[in-house]
Parts: structure tokens; sequence; C-alpha cells
């Protein structure tokens, strides 16, 4: 039996369609041409980054500003607070100003009943409920998850 020396012809035509499939070198120009794309890309990100960067800064500066404002008016309200709480003073507007004085003999009112019909009882609906003599099975088990979990986060 002869060897044969040159490939079959089947076998040469496999391998020229495979090597349509493989990656080829790649011309300069559109290698230039993605760098160029890349490095816009990239210093449009940048610039916008610069950009949010200044934006989120100056709203911090802002809102800085207005937490100044604010904590001087809690103070300057708590200070009127201390003030309008000393029991002297209050007093004092209250016979100066107002001029009350002291009740000289308690006097009681007396209240008619109310007709029929009329009730100042609060509605079904609003009226505070008793509180249950015994939780769902549903809660003792959802208290239980969550203490698994605590613990876990710990």
């Amino acid at each position: 039996m002869a060897l044969r020396q040159e490939p079959l012809l089947r076998d040469a035509a496999w391998v020229v369609r495979a090597s349509r499939f493989l990656p080829t070198a790649i011309p300069l120009s559109r290698l230039v041409l993605a760098i160029i794309v890349a490095a816009f890309v990239l210093a449009m990100v940048w610039v916008q980054q610069t950009q949010t960067l200044v934006r989120l800064g100056g709203e911090i500066q802002r809102l800085e500003r207005r937490l100044e404002t604010v904590v001087l008016e809690r103070q300057q309200i708590l200070a009127e607070l201390a003030v309008h709480n000393d029991l002297s003073r209050v007093q004092r507007i209250a016979y100066t100003e107002l001029e009350m004085r002291e009740p000289r003999r308690a006097v009681f009112a007396r209240a008619q009943p109310l007709p029929p019909g009329v009730s100042f009882d609060l509605p079904l609906w609003a009226a505070p409920t008793q509180p249950l003599a015994e939780y769902p099975w549903w809660e003792d088990v959802t208290r239980e998850i969550s203490a698994r979990i605590s613990r876990l986060a710990e």
C-alpha cells in the first residue's frame, strides 16, 4: 500500500473553510479609529463625573448653609421657650397684661343631661379595642425568624 504525499482535496477545503472564522489582523486605520472612539468615550465619562461632582458639591454647600440657619432658629426658639416657661414671668404677664386673678372661691356648674339619641361616645370603629389574650401563631414564628437573622447578622 502506497502512502499519499499530497493532502486530499476534501481535507484542504475544510482547512480553508475553518480559516475564515479565525481572527485576522486588524487594519491600522480601524485600530486608530477604535482608540480615538474609546478615548472620546472615556473623556465624556470623565467630564460627566466632574460635572456631577461640582453639582453635588454646590448642593452640599447649600444644604450646609440651610442647616446652619435651622440650627440658629432652633437655638432661638429654645431660648424663647426657656423665657416663656419661667413661672414668675407667666404670673406677671397674667396679672399685668391679662388682668387675671386667683379665684376667691371655687364655682361648680351643673350640666343638664343629654337629650335622648345624643351621645358623645366614640363610634364603634374608633373605640379602643382590648389587647389580645394570646398572640396568633404566625407572630411567634416571625419573631423567631427575626431573632435568628439578628444572630446571623452579628
